[in-house]
């Protein structure tokens, strides 16, 4: 029997999830089911696209329907605070396709959200957070936006020893590509709980919102076969931010 890959407990916890094949009826929200044949929540389907780079990064592409969408139940953090409002679990899933093309992987990540928290705010400096002489205060104290992020660990775990959902390890560092409604798209690395930095480099990603719902599109660099997979979204209107968030656990690239 094949090892089953350890989580660490953090203040991203395990939880049972559950990947199955999934219709385009999103407005449902119903859990789709699983072939007796298939193994839940340990493998993610990688299509291969004929299709441009520039056609897939279209959430709303054509090219997209042409694949297997699989979804994966989202898991909501505890609370921290004694201040913080209760987290109520308003986003069940997540609709996630995967496809290689031209040498990169891109994500298609969809679901269900009634309100679109974004707006248009000042940009981040260019210097990142840890080399800047003064911190900056927000002027966007009040509002909150819509976010998802798609991490993975930076090197191919070897003897399915994965590293932590708290963000990696020291010595086991984790990429994580993370677009936000306001902000746009930005990639980061972390080698644990509360050492997450940007890298200065932005990533190419697409959002749409219609109907209820998100689509948002990524493109990764060339992830291998093997390599896991973890996704997250954040909802602007329960005022997600930071640790506070949906996420999922690790899931096997194929």
């Amino acid at each position: 029997m094949r090892a089953i890959p350890r989580i660490f407990v953090g203040f991203l916890l395990p939880f049972l999830f559950v990947v199955a094949q999934s219709s385009d009826a999103l407005a449902q929200q119903k859990p789709a089911k699983t072939a007796p044949s298939e193994k839940p929540g340990l493998s993610l389907r990688t299509a291969t696209s004929p299709a441009r780079v520039e056609a897939l990064l279209d959430p709303m592409s054509a090219e997209w329907s042409k694949m297997t969408s699989q979804r994966i139940a989202l898991n909501r953090t505890p609370r921290l605070y004694d201040t913080e409002a209760p987290s109520e679990l308003e986003l069940a899933f997540v609709d996630i396709r995967l496809a290689r093309a031209e040498g990169k992987l891109l994500v298609q990540m969809i679901w269900r959200d009634p309100t679109q928290d974004t707006a248009e705010i000042a940009k981040l400096p260019s210097a990142p957070t840890e080399g800047r002489p003064h911190k900056e205060l927000t002027e966007a104290t009040d509002r909150f936006f819509d976010s998802a992020a798609v991490m993975h660990p930076v090197r191919l775990p070897d003897n399915d020893v994965w590293p932590s959902l708290q963000m990696g390890d020291t010595g086991d560092p984790v990429t994580i590509y993370f677009w936000n409604a306001a902000r746009g798209a930005a990639r980061m690395q972390a080698e644990g709980r509360g050492t997450t930095k940007r890298t200065g480099e932005s990533f190419p990603a697409q959002a749409s919102y219609g109907n209820g719902s998100w689509h948002v599109t990524m493109e990764l660099q060339d992830v291998p076969a093997g390599m896991p997979l973890a996704f997250a979204i954040w909802n602007g209107s329960q005022q997600d931010r930071d640790g506070r968030k949906y996420f999922t656990t690790w899931l096997r690239l194929e």
